[in-house]
């Protein structure tokens, strides 16, 4: 019940940001996005290893003045237990030079497999370049928290647009090295 609602909240929060990210002029950085796709998980966790494939979802809402709503879920069935990966919340990007934002983000963020769950916040830091009018990366930092203990995240991801709206991006997530997660989504800007 909570994925469905945060995937609503997600969807809402990408269209209330349509009008503001079809002002944009043509060379700015989309901050307005919806992306589904393939999410593969490597699990390495206490001595257990497992490799699950899965799908993912990640949506994005330009609100305007620098501030974005965002959010993703992930789902990976892990054994017989329904694994769900999900974050929803805001961040800020401050334009560094024509096509490069440094971006920060703040998100309630949780990992629940079957009964336990594993919930706090998210902080994360990076950079986005548009590298041609068809080619633009990220790279992130972050820290996830549950209240007892956290776990560093490094990240990366490649836009490949085939249409200024249209495109596939491919990313990797890593959570110490014990959780990494693969990605491949058709992504459509707005």
């Amino acid at each position: 019940m909570r994925t469905t609602m945060l995937a609503g909240l997600a969807l809402t929060a990408v269209t209330m940001g349509c009008n503001t990210a079809m002002a944009q002029s043509g060379g700015d950085l989309s901050y307005s996005y919806l992306e589904g796709g393939v999410s593969v998980a490597d699990f390495d966790l206490g001595g257990f290893s497992d490799n699950e494939t899965g799908f993912n979802f990640r949506a994005s809402a330009d609100i305007g003045g620098g501030v974005y709503a965002q959010g993703s879920w992930d789902r990976w069935e892990l054994g017989n237990l329904d694994t769900d990966l999900y974050k929803i919340g805001l961040g800020y990007r401050f334009n560094l030079q024509p096509n490069t934002d440094l971006f920060l983000e703040g998100s309630y963020a949780a990992l629940e497999v079957g009964p336990f769950d594993d919930d706090g916040f998210r902080g994360d830091i990076g950079l986005r370049h548009g590298f041609t009018d068809m080619v633009e990366g990220r790279v992130f930092g972050g820290y996830q928290s549950d209240g007892d203990n956290g776990d560093g995240i490094l990240g990366a991801d490649v836009l490949f647009k085939f249409h200024p709206s249209f495109g596939l991006s491919v990313g990797v997530e890593t959570y110490e090295f014990d959780l990494n997660i693969y990605r491949a989504n058709l992504r459509l800007s707005f």
